[in-house]
């Protein structure tokens, strides 16, 4: 049986051995890991603009697709929103992606005819059009969540033929919202192929539901990125509304 004396001495002993003891540095994340966090938030605004505008039919009257996106200028600070408007407007070139840059572009915020610097993060891959555009008004980067075994890869096409100034293409593969789009859509497929009519779906809707949740909750991993993820909540919950979408909308000549 140990004295008390002897209880102390060991307790002391404990104390002064763990004085030296030094945690180990937190280390410093890379430009990359800080990034790609960057890209996992802004791939939920995205999906978070497209459930904020959500369409349960594409009959006559409804605005368009379920697809849309978010534009972020070189600091990522996100300046622009849009939504796909095809059936609404009757004009097949209204995608989300177009719509984001040509209102973008007619803006007091543009200072020319590219968003050149700028990245558009969008909830499903670029079509030809969409990805002829950006090329063509030379957006830096286009992030996309949901890949689109139809009308996706155009990209690729662009880089086989060495077009100029293709933009950086990439999508956040651990992002839970992707994983089941895509898995939920290779089930849809078995019997329609068109990825539009599964993003009517309330399955469809219940993934992107989860993405505004998850943006709204979302705690940062770096702590580098906490003022980002702040505007971009706030941007989605104040600038992202039916009142603030403007199906038609005039060019500002300048």
């Amino acid at each position: 049986m140990k004295t008390p004396t002897t209880l102390l001495f060991l307790f002391l002993i404990a104390v002064f051995s763990l004085d030296g003891v030094q945690a180990a540095p937190t280390p410093t994340p890379t430009a990359g890991q800080i990034q790609e966090e960057k890209d996992k938030v802004l791939s939920l605004a995205a999906l978070s603009v497209v459930y904020k505008n959500w369409q349960t039919s594409s009959a006559p009257g409804s605005r368009g697709h379920n697809i849309g996106c978010v534009m972020v200028d070189s600091n990522s600070k996100p300046i622009a929103w849009n939504v796909n408007c095809v059936t609404i407007l009757d004009n097949g070139t209204q995608h989300g992606e177009v719509r984001v840059v040509q209102e973008f572009l007619s803006s007091s915020q543009a200072s020319g005819k590219y968003i050149d610097g700028n990245t558009v993060y969008t909830t499903l891959e670029p079509c030809a059009m969409c990805t002829g555009m950006m090329t063509m008004t030379k957006a830096k980067r286009c992030v996309y969540v949901q890949a689109d075994p139809g009308y996706g890869s155009a990209i690729k096409g662009l880089n086989l033929v060495r077009y100029p100034r293709v933009f950086d293409s990439y999508t956040p593969t651990t992002l839970p919202q992707k994983i089941k789009l895509e898995q939920q859509f290779a089930q849809f497929m078995k019997t329609n192929p068109s990825v539009t009519d599964y993003l009517l779906t309330t399955d469809a809707q219940a993934i992107y539901a989860s993405a505004l949740s998850d943006l709204n909750n979302y705690q940062v991993k770096y702590s580098a990125n906490a003022a980002f993820c702040d505007s971009v909540k706030d941007f989605i919950a104040t600038k992202v509304n039916a009142d603030n979408l403007h199906i038609e909308y005039t060019v500002e000549y300048r």
